[in-house]
C-alpha cells in the first residue's frame, strides 16, 4: 500500500470558457462523488475575478487514483495522454504534486511536464493520515 497523494493544480480559466468550465467541473464532481468512495477530497476554487482556478485533489493511495483515472477515462472521455477537452477550458500554470504517482497518473503528469507546465513534486510521504467515509 502506498502513502497519500495529493495534487494541487492551477490553471488560467480562458475568458469565454468560465461557464462551460463550471459545467464540466460539476459534471466531474457527480462522476467522482458517484463512482468513487475512496477519493478524499476533489475540490476546486477560482479566484474573484474567476481568471483562475486552483483545484486541490486528495486520494488516500495510489491504488485510488489509479481507479480514479480509470473512472475519467470510461464515465468522461478524460485520458491521461488526452487532456483535449479539458485544455479548451484551461491554461496550466503550475502542479504541486505530494506523494509519487505512478501508472496512468505519472504519465500524464509527464506529458504536462514535457508540454511546459512547471511542476514542484514532494515525493516522501513523512506521516499523517487521510480520512475516507466508509
Amino acid at each position: 500500500m502506498s502513502g497519500p497523494l495529493v495534487y494541487v493544480s492551477t490553471s488560467r480559466l480562458r475568458p469565454d470558457k468560465v461557464e462551460a468550465y463550471r459545467r464540466l467541473y460539476a459534471q466531474l464532481v457527480r462522476v467522482v462523488d458517484t463512482n468513487e468512495p475512496r477519493v478524499a477530497a476533489f475540490l476546486a476554487f477560482a479566484n474573484e475575478d474567476q481568471t483562475e482556478v486552483t483545484n486541490v485533489h486528495v486520494y488516500p493511495d495510489a491504488e485510488t487514483l489509479d481507479r480514479h483515472m480509470q473512472v475519467l477515462g470510461e464515465q468522461m472521455g478524460l485520458l491521461p495522454d488526452d487532456l483535449t477537452s479539458v485544455m479548451e477550458f484551461l491554461e496550466p500554470v503550475r502542479v504541486v504534486v505530494l506523494g509519487r504517482p505512478a501508472g496512468p497518473a505519472a504519465a500524464m503528469d509527464q506529458g504536462l511536464m514535457t508540454s511546459g507546465v512547471p511542476f514542484d513534486t514532494k515525493g516522501t510521504f513523512l506521516g499523517g493520515f487521510t480520512r475516507v467515509p466508509a
